[in-house]
């Protein structure tokens, strides 16, 4: 059993210095034959298999995400913190308002304009935090939509394959 999972740990140490989309769904295919092989109660679905070796096929597949997955992460992680800063945009500049309106409560003419710049900034702010945010959260879309449509046709196929060893 050492041997196997020496053989695996250097298999894995390869594997992972070709980071190619073929890696990718070996590594898929590897896992599925990993469970699929593993010994098996009696009269039960489960079984047991290696942990070792399931872990570092684990680890070996995250390494090799497809690029789609680690840009829609990072476009999600870019969202947020765009949405935190301008809601940060957007509470300075309520408090910037706050502050002149009450410098200038006395001058009615001039806490009429400032209330109205106010309102136009902060409407500006979240306008422009909306449209961020749309277009991120369309991207976004896009991009995990791709994914979903990969990820079928790798189950699809790993189906396929399943059905073929049986």
């Amino acid at each position: 059993m050492n041997n196997k999972i020496n053989s695996n740990s250097n298999n894995t140490n390869n594997t992972v210095q070709n980071n190619s989309e073929s890696d990718f769904y070996e590594l898929i295919d590897r896992l599925e034959i990993s469970v699929d092989q593993a010994r098996a109660f009696p009269f039960t679905d489960n079984c047991i298999v290696d942990r070792e070796e399931l872990l570092i096929l684990i680890s070996m597949i995250r390494e090799n995400l497809p690029n789609e997955i680690k840009q829609a992460k990072w476009l999600l992680d870019q969202n947020r913190q765009l949405i935190a800063e301008a809601r940060k945009e957007a509470e300075s500049i309520m408090r910037e308002a706050e502050n002149r309106m009450t410098a200038m409560i006395d001058e009615h003419e001039i806490t009429q304009k400032a209330k109205l710049q106010a309102g136009q900034t902060i409407e500006n702010a979240n306008v422009s935090a909306a449209q961020i945010r749309k277009k991120s959260m369309d991207y976004a879309k896009k991009k995990l939509g791709d994914l979903e449509e990969q990820l079928t046709e790798m189950l699809v196929t790993i189906q396929k394959h399943k059905k073929e060893l049986n």
